[in-house]
């Protein structure tokens, strides 16, 4: 009898959870993202050195499972079977554990807390299982929940006594699972039952931060929109805003805006510029990157326009910024200037027996000396620029490596996701190399620098071997070359003003595309030369050389003078076919080509010309305060740390300061009013074209109901006589129809005399103080006009008159008359009313 109450308990049981029967329907937790991927389950499967699969020893067939784990374990290997959760009470009744634990500690819960029902949780649950007990990472079913974002798991979890703040043995709760998996809905659900977001991991991390790190843009967002800090450091000095802009730049965009506070109620508004410059003085060994290195070194424009960051190189450049860069133009001018003096000399006649006389060439040598010492200081300053490059890229990837090994010693070998990517962001530290040759500039020094030991060398040949001219002539040569060379290089330092970076941004661009165009030119240019050679050469007189050839050939690209005539008159064919076709292909063709190339390339800069500017700023100032000796660094740190937390300023989103900001802004707002007054005229005229229809419908529906059928004889072929009075349904679509329009003449007035006043600010604006320029009312009217449609589009309207008072309405008529009034329009001397 017992055994039947037993038999009929289990059954109710069953059937109590009969819904449960099958597996939950989050499949997908993220697009292309399985809940598999982000955790494997038990540990029921694994690969031996042979690579053949094997089961466990504790696993048996499914028809005698001897354990609920073992019966998990199967049913994860076989996502088509379902559970059967009488099964599970009868291994419960024959004294099997359910808090049993895998090889790595995982019980049956973390395998159902990832995809299986809640409600099959819930039995578990009420079976004595553990929902506290941790694996042998201290990884709890909570944290399972949290991370593949489920949602409806982890609320029974809390429920049912999950602890929100529990660690694993990286000291991560299940909010740093959530937000380090991009498990938005589970991070809600945590945060909404107050799970501490402050908590640091063993890094000091907050899940914020680890969202970061691990590229989990769409958690990190909602953990910003909820006002958590996005400025926070880790136990190295990282901060968490240096990782947004390296992983999520979007994102970092928006953590910047906690920075700018804005209050409009005191017209103040406040930059944390000690934010954006963390402190890592008291870290030791640390090679973290401050926000604006990764902004510079990634080229992010949109970020680098942020007001925070243009505070912050505002700044800089006030505080050493223009100071050097002042100092440094002065010494390459000094360099410049004394090199292009010695060049001029160089040109000069001289004796054979005596190149230098005294004492009338001393200046020479003080000159030489003077340029000869700024180049060894110059090159000396390269060679360290250098040596810092390689050890600095070498600290960092030592320091790297080492911080993603921290975390590889807490990945779970059935997280297989996080180990993936630290892996591959230890390969790509690997990877990494010392910038200093991808700079253009360095490459053009070192090119400046090897012109200028030609020059050198060839001198002395020239001192020393005094009767050959052709060494003098070879000298003066290269010293020519050199100098333009020099003085180009000017635009290296000059770059960090920037009035001058965009269009030195644009030269460089413009480098790139003539070296494109030239690859392209080649392929045609060669082939014709030497179709050019084989009938021409030596037979005209601009072809009797190579050197000639291939000038008179450039020329017949830029359409210049070539001699056809005697080209014709050595093969008059040939003549047509190889100048024909190749002025064509490259006067035609190729150069076009380019000046589209060089058009596009301008539009690109142009476009992002103030954000390119800054860039350029950002990078000359970035050199400059690693330059700086302790001291001084040491000062501009105490200065942001102490005066800039926060920087206020004067804040008036109304104001503009400067008058073309002024009238930038009004046009602006005229534009605005100007499209809000097309739409009211495009409304009414639909309107009205609606309300004609209904009208003529209405009228066409009264004609027939009171006239009937027409008879078919001889009489119909008549027209119909209409009434002339209207029916009842029609006056009241017309006067409704009036109504609407009283109403739009008046919003129009209202939106006409608002244009008016911003006309008059703009006047006021250009024009100088006492000397307002009269305004021609008649091209106002006549612009003004413009706005409204034909007159047939408003059969309706009468001519209106709009006044700065009431608008009046006259009769109807067959057009539209516009009429400003506020000032006269006779503009007579003296009256500006």
């Amino acid at each position: 009898m017992a055994s039947e109450e037993k038999v009929s308990w289990i059954q109710n049981q069953y059937s109590k959870y009969r819904s449960a029967n099958k597996r939950s329907d989050l499949k997908k937790i993220k697009s292309g993202r399985t809940a598999s991927e982000t955790y494997s389950g038990l540990a029921g499967v694994f690969d031996d050195d042979q690579g053949s699969i094997q089961l466990p020893e504790q696993v048996v067939p499914q028809d005698s499972p001897s354990t609920i784990l073992t019966y998990f374990i199967h049913l994860a290997r076989n996502e088509e079977e379902q559970i059967n959760l009488n099964t599970i009470d009868k291994l419960v009744a024959e004294g099997s554990d359910v808090n049993e634990v895998d090889k790595y500690g995982q019980t049956a819960m973390h395998e159902v807390a990832k995809s299986w029902h809640t409600e099959v949780a819930q039995f578990l649950i009420e079976r004595q299982a553990d929902v506290n007990k941790p694996d042998s990472f201290g990884v709890t079913p909570l944290h399972v929940a949290a991370a593949v974002d489920y949602p409806e798991m982890v609320t029974l979890l809390l429920k049912n006594g999950a602890s929100i703040n529990v660690v694993t043995n990286g000291k991560q709760t299940p909010i740093h699972y959530a937000a380090k998996y991009d498990a938005v809905h589970s991070l809600k659900v945590l945060l909404k039952c107050e799970a501490d977001n402050n908590i640091r991991d063993h890094k000091k991390r907050t899940p914020l931060q680890l969202a970061a790190e691990l590229d989990r843009s769409e958690a990190a967002r909602t953990l910003l929109n909820l006002k958590y800090d996005a400025s926070v450091q880790d136990d190295t000095g990282l901060s968490c805003l240096t990782l947004m802009v390296v992983n999520m730049p979007p994102v970092a965009f928006l953590a910047l805006d906690q920075l700018h506070v804005k209050d409009r109620a005191n017209r103040k508004q406040h930059f944390f510029l000690n934010r954006l410059e963390p402190q890592t003085s008291d870290f030791l060994g640390t090679q973290a990157k401050s926000p604006l290195e990764v902004i510079v070194q990634s080229r992010q424009l949109d970020i680098i326009m942020h007001p925070v960051i243009q505070k912050l190189i505002d700044m800089k450049w006030k505080s050493f910024g223009r100071k050097n860069i002042a100092i440094m133009l002065s010494i390459n001018l000094l360099f410049i200037v004394s090199w292009t003096a010695l060049g001029i000399a160089a040109s000069l006649s001289r004796s054979e027996e005596q190149p230098y006389k005294f004492p009338e060439d001393s200046w020479r040598i003080v000159v030489i000396i003077i340029a000869l010492g700024l180049t060894v200081y110059q090159i000396v300053e390269e060679f360290k620029e250098i040596y810092q490059s390689k050890k600095k890229i070498q600290q960092w990837k030592d320091w790297r490596r080492k911080e993603l090994e921290k975390d590889l010693t807490f990945c779970h070998p059935m997280w297989p996701e996080e180990k993936e990517y630290l892996q591959k962001g230890m390969a790509d530290v690997r990877a990494m190399h010392p910038a200093y040759l991808k700079d253009f500039w360095n490459v053009f020094d070192w090119i400046v620098y090897f012109l200028l030991l030609a020059v050198i060398l060839t001198h002395i040949a020239d001192i020393v071997v005094r009767n050959n001219k052709n060494l003098h002539v070879s000298h003066v040569r290269v010293f020519a070359v050199t100098i333009i060379f020099l003085w180009l290089r000017v635009m290296k330092h000059a770059r960090a003003i920037r009035v001058l970076g965009p269009f030195i941004v644009m030269l460089g661009k413009i480098m790139t595309d003539i070296f494109k165009f030239l690859f392209l030119y080649g392929e045609f240019y060669i082939p014709y030369a030497c179709a050019f050679w084989i009938i021409f050469g030596g037979q005209v007189d601009n072809m009797n050389s190579i050197p000639q050839l291939m000038f008179t050939i450039f020329r017949i690209t830029l359409v210049d003078d070539y001699k056809f005539d005697d080209l014709y008159a050595v093969d008059p064919v040939m003549a047509y076919i190889l100048c024909g076709t190749f002025l064509g292909i490259s006067a035609i063709l190729c150069i076009n080509l380019l000046v589209a190339l060089l058009a596009d390339t301008f539009q690109r800069v142009i476009d992002n010309a103030t954000a390119n500017a800054a860039m350029q700023q950002a990078s000359i100032l970035l050199q400059i305060e690693e330059s700086l000796n302790k001291k001084n660094k040491s000062q501009f740190d105490r200065h942001i740390q102490s005066m800039c937390s926060p920087l206020t300023l004067f804040y008036d989103d109304d104001l503009t300061m400067d008058q073309d900001d002024d009238l930038k802004k009004v046009t602006i707002q005229i534009k605005e009013e100007l499209g809000e007054l097309k739409q009211i005229v495009k409304e009414k005229k639909l309107k009205n074209e609606i309300s004609c229809m209904e009208q003529k419908r209405s009228t066409h529906g009264n004609i027939k109901s009171s006239h009937g059928p027409r008879p078919n004889h001889a009489s119909g072929l008549q027209r119909p006589m209409l009434h002339q009075q209207e029916s009842p349904s029609s006056l009241t679509l017309l006067m409704a129809s009036q109504q609407d329009q009283r109403a739009t003449l008046l919003q129009m007035n209202q939106r006409l005399q608002s244009l008016e006043r911003m006309i008059h600010q703009i006047l006021q604006a250009t024009a100088s103080p006492g000397s307002v320029p009269p305004l021609d009312w008649e091209q106002a009217e006549m612009q003004t006009s413009s706005l409204f449609t034909t007159p047939e589009s408003y059969p309706s309207i009468g001519q209106v008159t709009f006044h700065t008072t009431e608008p009046q309405y006259v009769e109807p008529q067959s057009h539209v008359t516009v009429d400003i009034v506020g000032r006269t329009r006779d503009q007579s001397p003296g009256n500006n009313e």
